[in-house]
């Protein structure tokens, strides 16, 4: 039971902000005119009572299928065509450890089991504490592994590494399906860069350090242009990251056969960069016989999607 407390009390220990604060949310609630003086001296003569309701005026971000509220008024925004989805796996940690092991070079290093498993529910916990953003967990999503490296030129390390390692992934978990890099020999030399405002920067800053766990979302922006993308992400809290190639390609290692199952698979946009220019950005995609990894133009599609990542 909450314990009483007098109105003196509670008043003195406002700050003279808090008290300015509170007295100006009374005048706008009574009409921020002549009116609301004329009330104010009618509840001072008693002549006048006063209700107050509390009611939670956080903006949630993200509806109840795991799918973000886009910004009012924002352009570039299509409605999702649900023909193309993703089911929710059941999480298991060691398998995706396991594969991430499997398929990057055997020296590079990651967190163990335990801790990735440790580290991964305790950030699905502090999600579940976040109003505007929680329902991202109400989507498709991954617990995933990012390996300790140092990443001077993207596009470089994302051909030689990731995207080595995707096709390793993809082809033992489709056999006889090819992963074909669309854009070979075309990303190294800067080519690829991360887009101011994405937060993109602060994961590959976190891999320099050490391994990184986080929480891949696969689709929430099913429908957004990469544009779309970009200016939505600076409605979330600054744990909350747009997916670029990187986070992306490790999440195909990890699960393709969740993200890449076919046909009816959004395709995944690499919304945190660009490629060669500001015209074009970078995607994942699968159909029934294969799966690629391509640029396109910005417009938003029905059956793409930006992705998002907790890091906390």
């Amino acid at each position: 039971m909450a314990k009483e407390m007098t109105f003196g009390t509670w008043w003195r220990g406002l700050t003279a902000g808090q008290q300015q604060a509170w007295a100006q949310k009374i005048h706008k609630g009574a009409g921020g005119d002549a009116n609301a003086l004329e009330g104010f001296n009618g509840v001072v003569r008693d002549e006048l009572t006063v209700q107050v309701t509390f009611k939670d005026a956080t903006v949630v971000l993200v509806d109840r299928t795991g799918r973000v509220i886009p910004i009012s008024g924002m352009k570039g925004v299509v409605d999702a065509n649900r023909d193309f989805r993703l089911v929710q796996p059941e999480i298991d940690y060691g398998a995706i450890l396991g594969r991430l092991q499997r398929f990057f070079a055997p020296e590079m290093k990651f967190v163990s089991s335990s801790e990735f498993e440790t580290r991964s529910k305790a950030l699905i916990a502090k999600l579940a504490e976040d109003k505007q953003a929680k329902n991202l967990l109400k989507g498709v999503y991954l617990p995933l592994v990012f390996p300790q490296i140092t990443i001077t030129d993207y596009g470089r390390t994302l051909e030689e590494i990731f995207l080595a390692a995707v096709k390793r992934s993809y082809e033992e978990a489709f056999p006889g399906r090819p992963f074909t890099n669309h854009r070979k020999n075309t990303l190294a030399g800067h080519q690829v860069k991360i887009v101011d405002g994405t937060r993109h920067e602060k994961l590959l800053a976190m891999m320099a350090d050490g391994p990184v766990v986080g929480l891949w979302f696969a689709n929430p922006l099913q429908g957004f242009s990469i544009p779309a993308c970009r200016e939505q992400i600076a409605a979330f809290q600054n744990g909350i990251l747009l997916s670029g190639a990187i986070d992306t390609a490790t999440a195909w290692v990890a699960d393709p056969k969740t993200i890449a199952r076919d046909w009816n698979t959004p395709g995944n946009d690499c919304a945190a960069v660009r490629w060669r220019s500001a015209d074009y950005s970078l995607f994942f995609g699968a159909v029934d016989g294969g799966a690629c990894f391509d640029d396109r133009y910005l417009d938003a599609y029905d059956d793409y999607s930006g992705s998002v990542l907790f890091v906390g």
